[in-house]
């Protein structure tokens, strides 16, 4: 172990390489004004987000220990990393609203094709180059601009409350974890995939 705790328990303006770091209540409890290279990040708090504050993590691996739900990571910067386990609700990239955010946010280079992403968006986010995980995982682009194309379909159960829902217009991709959707608008996985393949311009 290369790096420091300071007072907080947090590491605060270090440049780190090849180094492992779980970011827990009970270990580090944060990344501030870090670089993190070629390491493995592991994200083990048990409730609420991880720190990383205007911090770049590149190369590295990215572990979610535990479920991570519900959180933006627009403080953060990912590239070319690899990320693994379950992330549901969570927001990528560049805050839409810099004023409070920052604009430090960005991810790119990056691989989820090991990962369950289940309701993630991505913010002013270039996806093509993204990896993101294949079904039953389904990506919509744009959903800003698809609310019409939504509102003339006819949904199984609740997904058309589901995907008539708003998004900002910063959000260039949603990605949707089939099964876990599946129960959340009460129909089959099949009745979602028939409607979706009806719907178009989903990559699944």
């Amino acid at each position: 172990m290369n790096y420091q705790l300071d007072d907080a328990d947090e590491i605060h303006g270090q440049d780190l390489a090849g180094e492992a770091v779980v970011l827990s209540e009970k270990e580090c409890h944060g990344l501030i004004d870090c670089t993190f290279a070629a390491g493995t990040l592991k994200l083990a708090q048990s409730k609420g987000r991880p720190m990383i504050l205007r911090s770049t993590v590149k190369d590295s691996d990215i572990i979610a220990v535990k479920s991570q739900k519900a959180y933006p990571l627009f403080k953060a910067r990912f590239i070319n990393c690899k990320f693994h386990g379950v992330f549901s609700g969570v927001d990528f990239g560049r805050s839409p609203n810099p004023d409070f955010d920052g604009d430090f946010g960005s991810i790119e280079g990056c691989d989820f094709t090991d990962a369950t992403l289940d309701g993630c968006r991505f913010f002013n986010v270039d996806v093509s180059t993204l990896c993101l995980p294949a079904w039953p995982h389904v990506m919509l682009l744009e959903p800003r601009k698809r609310l019409a194309d939504a509102a003339a379909m006819e949904w199984p159960g609740l997904l058309g409350k589901y995907m008539a829902l708003e998004e900002h217009e910063a959000v260039k991709a949603v990605v949707m974890h089939v099964p876990s959707l599946a129960k959340l608008v009460k129909c089959s996985e099949e009745e979602i995939k028939a409607a979706f393949e009806k719907f178009g311009g989903l990559q699944m």
